[in-house]
């Protein structure tokens, strides 16, 4: 009687445990993608980036139109998967030629906080490639592990 009893109740405990488990990963996820400021990564990006990548990420912008080599097109998400998130914000802090991209993409550090860069990157990757891509999901984790080291 006692195994007959003992095993529906371990199952039953292992199935709340992998439960609880899936769901303190969802919430870990909303809590970190909190940590980013989206609404001020659009600000940035509405003032900094969208005349050369557009307001819609496609790198259409009134400035990009003209440029060659084009601006990147936040859309492409199989490309945007393919860089590193280190390669993504140097290129934002340390413009386009520090990373091998073009040369006409400026540098922000000197302008924009590193928040702000993060902020701004979070808003393009959410916007015109996804908030589940693994890159979001990287960069939010990121910014909440500075939030909580700044405390």
């Amino acid at each position: 009687m006692f195994k007959a009893l003992l095993i529906p109740v371990l199952a039953l405990g292992l199935s709340a445990t992998f439960a609880d488990e899936a769901k303190a990963k969802t919430d870990t996820a909303k809590t970190t993608a909190k940590k980013l400021d989206l609404v001020a990564g659009k600000k940035v990006y509405e003032t900094n980036c969208v005349s050369c990548h557009g307001a819609k990420g496609k790198g259409d912008g009134p400035v990009g139109v003209n440029l060659k080599p084009k601006p990147r097109d936040f859309t492409d998400t199989a490309r945007v998967a393919g860089e590193p998130m280190d390669k993504m914000r140097k290129a934002v802090a340390k413009g386009g030629a520090s990373v091998g991209y073009s040369p006409l993409m400026p540098a922000w550090k000197g302008i924009l906080k590193d928040d702000q860069i993060d902020n701004v990157l979070g808003y393009v990757l959410k916007t015109f490639s996804g908030e589940g891509t693994p890159k979001f999901e990287t960069l939010a984790k990121a910014a909440a592990e500075k939030a909580a080291a700044k405390k």
